[in-house]
Formats: structure tokens, sequence, C-alpha cells
């Protein structure tokens, strides 16, 4: 039965049919919503079959990986690139959502976003900024 409603909760990995962000190319994007920062925006980190991130120093700890066959529709090894956020506006989410752009695959575990988290933390990439829009976000872990 097709969803009526998308669901934008942290931690929904929703896949965008030709994404562009930054300047590059659209191409078919999985990102993995953190939460709203304002009533029409929605923030998230993409996630990327790039695994190159992990062999650069300045990205490596940057990236959570998602193992091979972590979730049933994520079928190759990902990193979720904690380095870049991405803001999306919820009105055309929604109206991607309505005409199939926009699709809701799955959900992360919540440990996916406490890693998220901790990348972010300790992030030497992101502006001082967005570490704290994300952190306001990211759930806390208990042992935190």
């Amino acid at each position: 039965m097709p969803q009526s409603k998308l669901d934008l909760s942290p931690g929904t990995v929703l896949h965008i049919k030709d994404f562009s962000s930054r300047g590059h190319p659209s191409k078919n994007k999985y990102l993995i919503v953190i939460g709203s920062a304002t009533e029409t925006l929605i923030l998230g980190f993409l996630i990327s079959s790039q695994m190159v991130y992990l062999e650069r120093e300045s990205h490596r700890n940057e990236v959570v990986r998602v193992p091979h066959n972590a979730t049933a529709f994520m079928r190759s090894e990902s990193i979720i690139q904690c380095f870049e956020l991405e803001r999306l506006s919820l009105d055309a989410l929604c109206n991607g959502f309505e005409d199939g752009h926009v699709t809701r695959p799955g959900k992360l575990p919540i440990k996916y976003l406490h890693r998220i988290r901790q990348a972010v933390k300790d992030s030497k990439l992101l502006s001082q900024e967005d570490i704290e829009v994300a952190l306001r976000l990211l759930p806390v872990p208990t042992h935190e």
C-alpha cells in the first residue's frame, strides 16, 4: 500500500531522483534526515558509496559507515557524508514525494544517528553554525 504522507523523522532515508547540490551534476541520491531546522527546512546528510572518502585524512573521521546489507534497501557498503549539511525545502520534498521523485525506502536504526552526532561533534569540515544546528537536532546517546 503506497504511503500518502512523507515521513521526515530523524533517521529516515530518502531517495531523491535528480538531486543536485553545491554545484554538482544532478544524480539519484540517498539522504538521511536528521531533523527539521524550521517548519519549512529539513536537514540531512548524503549517503554515498564513494568509499574514497575513507582514504582521505581530511574526511575519514567525517563519515559514518553503513555496512553491506545493513538494511534491505541499501545493498552495498555506504558512507554517510557528515561533512556537508544538506538543507532541503519541505515543500520541494513533499512535491517530489507526490510526483514520485522522492521516495522513502526505509529508516536507519538510531545507532547511526548517534554515530552521526559523534562525527558532527568532532568535525573539522563543518562550519560552527552547522555543527550547532545539527547537534540540536541529533539525539544524545544515553551514555553521553
